[in-house]
């Protein structure tokens, strides 16, 4: 298990609230070589991307092109298992970046 928070203790007027610790269901660690480090580098650029979006019409189109950019580059750096499980885990996952680690995270 790899702990993300905590247990924490909040003060409130009825008394303190204590929340759980939090934990992800996974074991293990990505195995980060450089060619990975690239393509989370490009999935993070890829979730940037969408901020041209707030911009009409024409931000929209640049940043759908530039997300396609950088999705290429993935698609180049990942082996075709990799980009199966990052494929697969970016459907469940809202953000590319974090698909990209817990697709590595489950193929390792």
């Amino acid at each position: 298990m790899m702990r993300i928070l905590p247990e924490k203790r909040i003060p409130t007027p009825f008394g303190s609230v204590s929340l759980p610790e939090v934990d992800t269901p996974v074991v293990g660690k990505p195995q980060m070589d450089q060619r990975r480090r690239k393509a989370v580098a490009h999935a993070v650029a890829t979730d940037l991307s969408g901020v041209f979006g707030l911009i009409p019409w024409v931000g929209a189109m640049i940043g759908e092109q530039i997300s396609d950019l950088h999705f290429a580059e993935v698609r180049r750096l990942l082996t075709d298992q990799e980009l199966d499980k990052y494929i697969e885990a970016d459907k469940k996952i809202p953000s590319n970046a974090l698909a990209m680690l817990y697709s590595f995270v489950r193929g390792t």
